[in-house]
């Protein structure tokens, strides 16, 4: 069994996805986050506006299903260069200043269009 997580606080998907799932045992699974404004819609420009919006987007649906930044377990990173590795943990440092949790980070050959960063989540929110 799981619960569908939306919320116009976090960007929404074009896809016919789900911002987020919940299953029964309150594990929290996101779509890919990228730094989409959720009020307007669009693709923010530079890498740090887009990350922080990112996770900004994470911090709604977790607020959404009951949870924290504190409960994320697992991150997948997308960086479209390597080489914003750095900026990008200064970011992430902000969210998760303790405890951070577990993460990959691989370059892919193109992400969504206009996206220089995007993650997936995994959390417990139960």
């Amino acid at each position: 069994m799981k619960r569908t997580i939306t919320t116009q606080a976090a960007a929404a998907m074009y896809n016919p996805v789900s911002q987020a799932t919940v299953a029964a045992n309150g594990m929290f699974y996101t779509a890919g986050m990228i730094g989409r404004s959720p009020e307007s819609g669009e693709m923010l420009s530079s890498f740090a506006e887009q990350a922080h919006q990112a996770l900004r987007n994470l911090g709604a649906l977790l607020q959404e299903a009951g949870g924290r930044y504190e409960d994320v377990m697992f991150v997948q990173l997308y960086l479209l260069d390597l080489e914003s590795i750095e900026q990008f943990n200064e970011i992430f440092k902000t969210y998760f200043p303790v405890e951070p949790p577990a993460r990959a980070v691989c370059q892919p050959l193109k992400l969504f269009p206009g996206a220089l960063v995007m993650f997936t989540a995994v959390a417990c929110v139960a």
